[in-house]
């Protein structure tokens, strides 16, 4: 996020201990200011929501680091994640289940074949190498937003967890999550949806619909204010 020096010291000053030391623990102040705005970001976003102080939220960190609220009852409700690539944030905050997204710049990747052999599934790695070459690196990132936003809503994160989690990714394919260690029925509790937060960029969200007593919903990533399904998960730029 590039963000003018005095949003930047509102922001910091509405950070806990913690996130301070971590900021301060950044060589760069161009990363400095990246995690400084992406935190004050979240906790102003989420202040919205809550109607609370923004300073006064308070966050725990599970095994893999996912943030939730200390008090599960001071959250009323709400899930929440933050993801991030360069200067550009994304929070997302439902009161569906829990949440995980993820953003990122799609690029060429070096030697991207071995990557996605080493990592991903069989059945990942033989539809990838049938991928024109043009449209290899939007399908690699597909795969890899959609894999990791669903494992940032477990909390189990990426470390161990890529070849057991299969989606689809081929370009202009619907983002749907076909099974977590082989079982395609655990992967009917979840919604995946696919969206371009801005131009170059692919992004993908991924909402637990179990305890919802929404049934079998679908999600429509879209802008503005028109429903046209059960379930709508809605985009907007935070000013």
């Amino acid at each position: 996020m590039a963000v003018a020096p005095p949003l930047i010291g509102k922001f910091e000053s509405i950070l806990a201990p913690d996130e301070l030391a971590r900021a301060n623990r950044f060589k760069f102040p161009s990363l400095r200011n990246r995690y400084i705005a992406g935190r004050g970001a979240l906790r102003s976003i989420l202040a919205q929501y809550l109607e609370m102080n923004p300073a006064a939220l308070r966050f725990q960190y599970l095994e893999n680091g996912k943030p939730v609220f200390a008090d599960a009852s001071a959250g009323m409700g709400f899930h929440f994640n933050l993801a991030h690539t360069g200067d550009l944030a994304l929070v997302a905050v439902t009161r569906i289940g829990p949440v995980g997204a993820d953003v990122e710049s799609v690029r060429p990747i070096k030697n991207v074949d071995e990557l996605v052999a080493r990592f991903f599934s069989k059945r990942e790695d033989e539809l990838f190498r049938r991928v024109a070459t043009e449209q290899k690196p939007a399908a690699f990132f597909n795969l890899w937003t959609r894999k990791e936003a669903l494992l940032k809503a477990t909390g189990e994160g990426i470390t161990r967890s890529l070849s057991l989690v299969e989606v689809s990714f081929l370009p202009g394919e619907p983002a749907r999550l076909l099974a977590i260690s082989g079982d395609a029925k655990a992967a009917g509790a979840w919604v995946l949806k696919e969206f371009s937060p801005a131009e170059g960029f692919a992004g993908a969200i991924a909402i637990n619909c179990e305890t919802s007593n929404i049934q079998h919903p679908t999600a429509n990533i879209q802008c503005g204010e028109r429903r046209e399904r059960e379930l709508v998960v809605k985009c907007w730029k935070w000013e």
